[in-house]
C-alpha cells in the first residue's frame, strides 16, 4: 500500500512541484474512513489498491506498480 501511495504522490509531484504524500494519504483516509492505512480493513485492501491504481493511471496513462 505504501508503495502505491508513493507512486501516486511522485506522479502528482511532477506536476505540482510539491510534496504530495500528505495529500494522497489524506484522500485515502477520507475515502476509506480510516486514520492510517494500517487501519484499513483487510476486506477493503483490494478496493483501495484499485483506487490508487486508477488514480495513477489517470495521471500517467500507464499501468502502475
Amino acid at each position: 500500500m505504501s508503495q502505491a501511495v508513493k507512486a501516486v504522490a511522485i506522479t502528482l509531484a511532477k506536476q505540482t512541484k510539491r510534496n504530495e504524500f500528505g495529500a494522497v494519504y489524506g484522500e485515502l483516509y477520507r475515502k476509506f474512513g480510516v486514520t492510517s492505512y494500517k487501519m484499513l480493513p483487510v476486506e477493503k485492501f483490494d478496493t483501495a489498491m484499485k483506487w490508487l491504481s486508477n488514480w495513477y493511471q489517470s495521471r500517467e496513462g500507464d499501468v502502475p506498480f
